[in-house]
C-alpha cells in the first residue's frame, strides 16, 4: 500500500513529466530555429548543470533557512518559473543566464527529494513503489511528447507563423513551463505533513546537507557509497551523450517530423513505463548481478543497431529496445543500491547518485555537440556504445566486491506476489 507522501509524490511526477516532455521533445528544434548550432545547443543542455554546481553552495545555506519541507516545494517552483526567459527572449546570453539559474532550484529540489520514495516506502513495498514511480513517469512523458509533438502545427495559424517557427514553439513551451511551476501544488502538501513516531513514513525526516561539505565528514562515509554511483554515473553518461541530440538525429537521420518524433518520444516513454514494472520479475528469475549486466548489454547492442538502421522504422524499434532494457536496469540498480547500504545512508547516497548522475548532462552535451560539428554522428554512437559496456564491468566487478560471494535475494514480482516475505536486506544485516 502507498504511503500518503508517496502518493502525492506520483501525483507531482505525473503532471511535471507531462510538462516536462515538451521542452524534452522541443526545445531543441526551437533553438535552430533561432539559428544555434549544434555546439551552442549542447552548451545550452549543460548550462543549468553548470549554475546548479556553482549555485550549490547558496542553494545549500537557502535550504537549511527555509528546511527540507519547503525546499521541497521552493527549489521545484524556482526552477519551473526561471525557465520561461529561456523561451521568452531570443537574446543567447539571456537564454543561457536562465538556463544556469534553473540549477539554483534544481540543487534544492534534488536535495529535498533524492530520498524521498525510500524514506516514504517500507522495505517490503519498495519495489513496487520504484518501479510504480517510473511507470508513472513514462506514462506522462508519452501523452506529453505526442501533445508536443503536435501543438505546434495547431497553434501555427492562431500566431500566422509556420509550424516550425520559433514563435509556435515559443508559445508552446511557455505554456508547459506554467503548468510544471502548478505541479508545485502536491510538493506543498507533502511539505504540510509532519513525522510520526508510530510511522516513519508519515512524514520526511530532517536532513542536514551541510554536513556533508565537510571533508571529514565525506571521507568518513563507506566506500560503497562512492562506489555505488560509478556504474549509474557512466550509464548515464551514455544515455546523454545520444539522446540529448535524439530530436533532432530523428530529423537529420531519417527526416521525421515533429509529429512524428513526439510519438517515437512518447512511445519510448510507453516502452520504458511497461519495461519499468517487468524489472522485479527480470531480477527474480535472473537475480540481479545476470539482469542488470544482461540488460546493460542489450542496450549498448541495441544503439548499434540504431545507428546502423536504413530507415526510421528499424531505427525506431531498435531505439524501443534499447529503452526497454536502459529503464530496467535504472529501476534494478536504484534498488540495489539502496539495499545495498543502511538506512541512516540512504540520503548520502541519494546525494552522490544525484551528483553521478548529474556528470553526464554536464559534460556529454558539449562534448556531443563539438562532436557533430566537427566529425558527425558517428563518433556519438561509438561513445553511447562504448560508455554502456564499460557500465556493465564497472557493475560486475563492484557487486564481485560487495557481495564477497554471497548473491542478493530475489525481489518478488509485485503484480504476481504480494508483499509477503520482506524485501531483499541490504548487505549490512
Amino acid at each position: 500500500m502507498l504511503t500518503p507522501i508517496a502518493r502525492l509524490y506520483i501525483v507531482w511526477i505525473a503532471v511535471h513529466f507531462f510538462s516536462f516532455a515538451f521542452p524534452t521533445t522541443l526545445i531543441n528544434f526551437y533553438l535552430e530555429a533561432l539559428g544555434f548550432d549544434r555546439g551552442w545547443i549542447g552548451g545550452f543542455h549543460a548550462a543549468s548543470q553548470i549554475g546548479g554546481l556553482v549555485l550549490a553552495l547558496p542553494a545549500i545555506a537557502v535550504f537549511h533557512l527555509i528546511g527540507r519541507r519547503r525546499a521541497l516545494a521552493f527549489g521545484a517552483l524556482f526552477a519551473s518559473l526561471i525557465r520561461l526567459p529561456t523561451v521568452l527572449s531570443p537574446v543567447p546570453e539571456v537564454i543561457l543566464a536562465a538556463e544556469a539559474l534553473s540549477g539554483f532550484g534544481t540543487v534544492m529540489f534534488g536535495l529535498a527529494s533524492v530520498s524521498l520514495l525510500a524514506d516514504a516506502s517500507r522495505p517490503d513495498d519498495r519495489a513496487v513503489v520504484f518501479g510504480l514511480s517510473d511507470f508513472t513517469r513514462t506514462l506522462a512523458v508519452l501523452i506529453g511528447s505526442i501533445a508536443a509533438g503536435g501543438l505546434p502545427a495547431l497553434i501555427a495559424p492562431l500566431l500566422q507563423s509556420e509550424p516550425q517557427s520559433a514563435a509556435s514553439y515559443r508559445a508552446v513551451l511557455a505554456a508547459s513551463f506554467v503548468v510544471r511551476a502548478l505541479a508545485a501544488i502536491p510538493l506543498v502538501l507533502i511539505a504540510r505533513r509532519r513525522p510520526s513516531h508510530q510511522d516513519a513514513t508519515a512524514g520526511l525526516p530532517d536532513v542536514h546537507p551541510a554536513r556533508y561539505l565537510n571533508p571529514r565528514v565525506l571521507l568518513g562515509q563507506r566506500l560503497r557509497i562512492y562506489a555505488l554511483s560509478v556504474p549509474f554515473m557512466l550509464l548515464l553518461l551514455a544515455e546523454a551523450m545520444l539522446f540529448t541530440f535524439f530530436n533532432l538525429l530523428l530529423r537529420d537521420w531519417f527526416g521525421a517530423s515533429d509529429a512524428a518524433v513526439g510519438v517515437i518520444i512518447g512511445l519510448n516513454a510507453l516502452i520504458g513505463a511497461l519495461a519499468a514494472l517487468l524489472a522485479p520479475r527480470l531480477a527474480e528469475g535472473l537475480g540481479y548481478r545476470r539482469a542488470l549486466i544482461s540488460s546493460t548489454l542489450i542496450s549498448a547492442a541495441a544503439i548499434a543497431v540504431f545507428a546502423l538502421s536504413p530507415n526510421l522504422l528499424l531505427g525506431a524499434l531498435a531505439i524501443f529496445i534499447q529503452v526497454a532494457f536502459a529503464q530496467i536496469t535504472r529501476v534494478l540498480y536504484r534498488v540495489y543500491a539502496v539495499n545495498a547500504v543502511l538506512r541512516s545512508e540512504y540520503f548520502i547516497l541519494g546525494v552522490v547518485m544525484s551528483l553521478a548522475a548529474n556528470i553526464g548532462p554536464t559534460v556529454a552535451p558539449p562534448i556531443g555537440g563539438w562532436l557533430q560539428n566537427t566529425l558527425g554522428y558517428v563518433p556519438l554512437f561509438a561513445a553511447a556504445i562504448g560508455l554502456s559496456v564499460l557500465a556493465a564491468a564497472a557493475f560486475a566487478l563492484l557487486d564481485r566486491r560487495l557481495s564477497a560471494g554471497a548473491r542478493l535475494p530475489v525481489v518478488p514480482a509485485p503484480a504476481l506476489l504480494p508483499a509477503r516475505r520482506p524485501f531483499p536486506r541490504t548487505l549490512d544485516e
